[in-house]
């Protein structure tokens, strides 16, 4: 983390390798848990260990730097005279300490050389007694400086000062990943994968190399100040392939961090860069869920989930990831090396995969959602055919009902009329009979909804309805629709659920009144053929409308067609390539635009010259 003034704060931080923590902030007899991630406490080791292992090169906010009266015994040539601030080592100038582990410190410093603040690990004096520590230390930590990778720490300079073996490295911005998640909350997906496809190229660059890290945890993971780049750190117990591939490690000895081992590593065996995808997938696992893949009350409980049970599903925890990424997680954590991926390339391709899914749907959901000319331009001449045609259909159906209406109407009218002269002399002679036998005669046409035959007087004296006979007429309640003629009245009333159209006539002898008759006509062979009108007057507008809105869609697809022309030549001109050009020759509007693009194309072309060629 930077000062306000872009100074390095010079603060301990979380230890790669053996430092977990810091010695000053740790109470010195601690016991080991197997969910702990302190190093020092957690290491399995039944042989020495390797050297090399230190607080990693971050300088990070906690706590304040420790003062260098505090660190005589882990710098060479005895303790510092005074309250000395900086301390002359070689040609560094040790201003302040970072951290301390187990078998190694890390001073901040200044390299006078290149003119940068640095960091410098020492091995502990006592392990520098040892020569095989010693070699150790300097043989892997060469090996490190060999590395340059944009996601991997940089080792400077490596060497001996006063017999203690000594590496310079980077001094990171930053924090280390488990400091990002202490709270066991989960990173956003995006942030993981783009941290996991990160780690996953370092380990393939350190693998193409020879060298195996055989401690990958988040604790030596830094993520840089103000960015999502990461550096691998801490390669202090990391295995070098030498000729012949011989295994410098002694049989037995169990290295690294017991809750991000591989299965083959808890068990002591040969490892190669798939031991490293496994302890990633255990990273990218507990970046995503918030907890660790693997937990147990003690290392031997924990060695044992590690090689024989899965951990629980990913997406159980996390319901939201992405399609596949599970998938990728769990293909790290196969506990045979051989199901897992064979290099960090493969993991960083399978990551790649699931984050470029990621952004397509994004890209998707934030696209702007737009109406293709060819639905808008169908849409809009179906809209306005099928308002047109529905407010014609609408008024000829009116006029066609109310024309089939009047035509009843006068029909029915005549009909009347003509029962009335049929029946005036009977009706003057009053020979009731008669008449009734012309009803009936009347009625078997069975066009007639009713017919009856009234006195002057308004008895009903002949009627299709028995039960009206020789009572006073009444009329039904109904609407009264006029006079057709000058003596026909017209009405309209239900009869139980039946529309009927009552007619009411004079019956006259020589101008003088004998008697009335009362017709009436069923309504619905009339609404019947309204009804059937409307719905051929419907199915019409309804194939014009489909008809025009087809024709719309398939004229205005092709008026489209140019203009995705036209839209992919100016990506290709976005795309600098101007050489690009429709050459299209259309007699149309269509052909003056291209022709319009085509000399804008070549006066690109011209003022910024011929493209460069691949060779």
């Amino acid at each position: 983390m930077a000062s306000p003034d872009g100074s390095p704060v010079p603060t301990p931080s979380p230890a790669a390798g053996s430092a977990g923590s810091l010695a000053a902030t740790r109470p010195p007899q601690r016991p080991a848990s197997a969910d702990d991630d302190d190093d020092e406490a957690t290491r399995l080791i039944p042989a020495p260990r390797p050297p090399g292992v230190g607080a990693s090169a971050t300088a990070s906010p906690g706590l304040p730097p420790q003062p260098l009266r505090d660190a005589g015994a882990t710098l060479p040539g005895g303790p510092p005279a005074g309250e000395a601030q900086v301390r002359q080592v070689g040609r560094y100038e040790i201003r302040e300490r970072l951290g301390r582990g187990g078998m190694a410190t890390v001073f901040r410093a200044h390299d006078p050389s290149i003119g940068r603040d640095v960091a410098v690990k020492f091995l502990h004096a006592s392990l520098s007694e040892n020569e095989e520590v010693r070699a150790r230390f300097l043989r892997e930590a060469r090996a490190a400086g060999r590395l340059s990778h944009p996601n991997i720490v940089i080792v400077y300079d490596v060497g001996e000062i006063e017999g203690r073996p000594y590496m310079a490295m980077e001094l990171l911005q930053g924090q280390p990943l488990n400091a990002l998640m202490d709270q066991g909350e989960p990173l956003e997906v995006r942030e993981a994968l783009v941290l996991g496809i990160q780690l996953a190229l370092a380990l393939d660059y350190a693998h193409a190399h020879g060298i195996v890290h055989r401690d990958i945890k988040p604790s030596n993971i830094v993520r840089l100040q103000g960015a999502q780049t990461i550096k691998v750190t801490d390669f202090g117990i990391a295995h070098m392939d030498t000729v012949g591939d011989e295994q410098r490690t002694r049989v037995g000895d169990i290295l690294g961090t017991p809750q991000y081992m591989s299965p083959e590593q808890t068990q002591g065996e040969k490892l190669d860069g798939r031991s490293d995808l496994f302890s990633a997938g255990i990273v990218l696992y507990q970046m995503l869920a918030g907890q660790r893949p693997f937990t147990g009350d003690s290392l031997v409980s924990l060695a044992l989930q590690i090689a024989k049970e899965d951990p629980p599903p990913l997406e159980r925890l996390r319901p939201e990831l992405p399609p596949g990424l599970a998938r990728v997680v769990q293909r790290c954590l196969a506990k045979a090396p051989q199901q897992r991926y064979q290099s960090g390339r493969e993991l960083a391709e399978a990551l790649g995969k699931v984050l470029a899914a990621m952004d397509e749907a994004a890209q998707q959901r934030d696209k702007p959602r737009i109406v293709p000319l060819r639905v808008k331009w169908a849409a809009s001449m179906a809209l306005v055919v099928a308002v047109v045609m529905g407010l014609a259909a609408t008024v000829v159906t009116q006029r066609q009902a109310a024309a089939m209406r009047g035509q009843a109407m006068d029909v029915g009218a005549a009909l009347a009329r003509l029962i009335a002269v049929q029946n005036a002399a009977p009706a003057l002679a009053e020979e009731w009979v008669t008449v009734e036998v012309a009803l009936q005669e009347a009625m078997r046409t069975r066009d007639l909804h009713d017919v009856a035959v009234l006195d002057r007087a308004g008895v009903v004296r002949a009627s299709s309805q028995g039960a009206l006979l020789n009572q006073p007429y009444r009329a039904p309640a109904g609407q009264a629709l006029g006079r057709r003629g000058d003596a026909v009245q017209v009405t309209r009333y239900q009869d139980g659920t039946a529309s009927v159209l009552g007619f009411e006539a004079p019956i006259t002898f020589q101008g003088k009144a004998v008697g009335r008759v009362v017709l009436g006509l069923p309504e619905a062979p009339l609404l019947a053929v309204v009804r059937l009108s409307l719905a051929w007057m419907a199915l019409l507008v309804l194939v014009t409308v489909v008809a025009v809105a087809a024709a719309m869609y398939f004229l205005a697809e092709r008026l489209a067609r140019p203009i995705r022309r036209l839209g992919s030549a100016l990506d290709e001109i976005a795309a600098g390539h101007v050489e690009h050009r429709i050459g299209e020759q259309r007699k149309d509007e269509f052909g003056l635009l291209f022709a319009a693009f085509d000399r804008m194309a070549q006066a690109l072309q011209s003022r910024l010259g011929p493209p460069e060629r691949t060779p």
